[in-house]
């Protein structure tokens, strides 16, 4: 029932608003887990 009503509403006209289409931020790497889960806690617990 909502979803007809969302999907019926217009969009207004923004004559003044362009954004750029492309990602704000470029994902962050990671490092592999190179050691047991495990070991990695008992590490952070430490540090």
């Amino acid at each position: 029932m909502k979803l007809k009503v969302i999907a019926h509403k217009a969009v207004p006209d923004r004559p003044a608003r362009n954004e750029p289409r492309v990602r704000k931020r470029r994902p962050k790497t990671y490092p592999l887990m190179t050691k047991p889960r495990h070991e990695l806690r008992k590490q952070l617990q430490t540090a």
